[in-house]
């Protein structure tokens, strides 16, 4: 993709920057994918939630069945053997089916985001005069309504992509720190009787 240049004309090239700027687009973006609460982009994203959410806790449940077999190996109990056995394989498909709904659901995002988002981008630019400016006018934009396709549905992909990987992260920070934190202090289950002399 060949560089920005300044709409001053200069031929300089601009470098992306995360400022103040990009927070303000970045909101204004949100606020066409999301505009209700009640809205089917809100259900969704709330749907991806609690998917993603069961999908770690069956995550954390099969990480730990490994150290239940070898204690059942041990006991040589065949019985507790296949009982586990049956409960590693219906976790294992439950995973599976999770990550497959989770993926699917961004993929629904991903649709339903491009058109709200070249909706309203469409409106812009059918609006007033903005479509004679940028065909005519504008020489350093190049096929802009192509340009508004293209770059509305890469964002939208890349979006939806990222979305479940930043929903999970700090709910399974949390969740995994908690879990380290209890198995690792030593918690005394009788009170300890201190005798002053």
């Amino acid at each position: 993709m060949p560089p920005l240049a300044r709409a001053s004309g200069k031929g300089t090239k601009r470098r992306p920057k995360l400022d103040w700027r990009f927070v303000q687009r970045f909101c204004s973006i949100q606020r066409v994918l999301f505009p209700s609460w009640s809205s089917q982009n809100v259900l969704m994203l709330g749907t991806l939630v609690g998917v993603t959410l069961t999908e770690q806790l069956i995550i954390y449940q099969v990480g730990v069945i490994p150290s239940q077999f070898y204690e059942v190996l041990s006991d040589k109990d065949y019985g507790a053997f296949k009982n586990l056995a049956v409960l590693a394989f219906l976790l294992i498909l439950l995973n599976s089916t999770l990550k497959s709904v989770d993926q699917y659901i961004c993929s629904l995002m991903s649709v339903s985001w491009r058109k709200s988002l070249t909706e309203s981008l469409h409106r812009a630019y059918f609006q007033g005069n903005v479509y004679y400016t940028l065909n005519v006018l504008r020489e350093d934009i190049d096929n802009p309504d192509q340009r508004i396709s293209q770059d509305t549905e890469r964002l939208c992909k890349q979006m939806s992509a990222m979305a479940s990987r930043l929903i999970i992260s700090p709910f399974t920070l949390v969740y995994y720190t908690y879990q380290c934190f209890y198995r690792l202090v030593p918690w005394s289950t009788t009170p300890t009787n201190v005798t002053t002399g």
